[in-house]
């Protein structure tokens, strides 16, 4: 079968390819090789905007990078690690929810990209009752920075604020005189 010159430029995607993890617009969790760290891959953020991170993390992930669930055990950020100014855990539940046969997580953050490119943020968390039982959780972004464009942000990622430009703040040019201040 011919085909004519108009149909040599269309282009088809394979549905299967499309709807794979990898290219959809979800937060990618990814157990770090040796365990202990979970990867959480953010995908694109902007430099100086203040996020609202709603994660479902897959409690299969959890037990793999070597966290203890159990019933109603209950976590927070370990006080003996270095404070994190710039990712914050605002929320890690006891329980985790159930949806579509898996268990999930739903624990949220904020996040404030403070640099350009490729940035990472760790927050380590442990168990109230036991602290012996921690995990990392290494936040991966790319960062674009100002006027680099405007990222899609993946589902579950909430633009909550823009800081201003220090550099703006600081500055005490007031502009140039008008015509009627000469």
């Amino acid at each position: 079968m011919e085909e004519s010159h108009h149909d040599q430029h269309h282009v088809h995607f394979d549905a299967t390819v499309i709807n794979d993890e990898l290219h959809d617009n979800t937060i990618i969790y990814q157990v770090a090789p040796g365990g202990r760290s979970l990867m959480i891959h953010l995908g694109f953020l902007q430099i100086k905007h203040r996020y609202r991170i709603e994660l479902n993390i897959p409690a299969y992930a959890l037990i793999e990078a070597g966290l203890k669930i159990g019933t109603n055990s209950s976590y927070e950020v370990d006080e003996s690690m270095p404070l994190n100014v710039n990712c914050r855990l605002l929320e890690f539940p006891t329980t985790p929810i159930e949806k579509d046969d898996k268990s999930y997580y739903c624990a949220k953050i904020e996040f404030f990209p403070h640099k350009e490119k490729l940035l990472r943020e760790h927050i380590s968390v442990c168990g109230k009752e036991d602290p012996c039982v921690k995990i990392h959780l290494v936040f991966v972004a790319r960062v674009l920075g100002r006027g680099k464009g405007t990222p899609m942000l993946r589902d579950g990622i909430h633009l909550i604020g823009v800081e201003d430009d220090e550099e703006s703040e600081l500055s005490d040019w007031q502009g140039f005189p008008t015509k009627s201040e000469q």
